[in-house]
């Protein structure tokens, strides 16, 4: 079953090998308006086409996108644990994702507001950063594995 629809906050952790940001400077959103691209050829996550094609199958094959795995946490935010990039996209073009939660225990406060408390600074190139995407959240693991 499907749980109720909102904004949510998350915690992505990307770095220079995960996204084409952190490596050139420039969201490959941003640079791509289209292409074509085979269907087989196999992208790394921090190539240039990884987000673009990424986005495309989002877009056209919303219902088949399995969930995102979240950790929920105290400070109110949830970790992404699986889906960092899909998390990403969703929240610059605006693309409602599934999300469920990995267990039902509270991490004490995601890596950014654990990394404040604590006054660890967080290194640009490891890209954690607090991203907000709109999200329907899936309540039980029967409809998780059918996505």
């Amino acid at each position: 079953m499907k749980g109720p629809k909102g904004m949510v906050d998350l915690t992505i952790r990307l770095n220079k090998n995960t996204c084409y940001f952190l490596k050139t400077g420039k969201c490959s959103l941003n640079v791509v308006e289209d292409f074509s691209i085979s269907p087989s050829t196999k992208l790394s996550t921090g190539d240039l086409l990884y987000c673009p094609k990424l986005y495309k199958t989002m877009r056209t094959k919303k219902e088949q996108m399995r969930p995102i795995t979240i950790a929920l946490c105290e400070c109110g935010h949830g970790e992404v644990l699986s889906g960092h990039q899909r998390a990403c996209i969703a929240s610059q073009r605006n693309v409602a994702l599934p999300i469920r939660a990995a267990d039902e225990e509270l991490r004490p406060a995601c890596s950014v507001c654990g990394g404040q408390m604590t006054f660890d600074t967080v290194e640009n190139d490891s890209g954690a950063r607090i991203v907000t995407l709109p999200a329907v959240a899936i309540l039980d693991e029967e409809t998780a594995s059918e996505e």
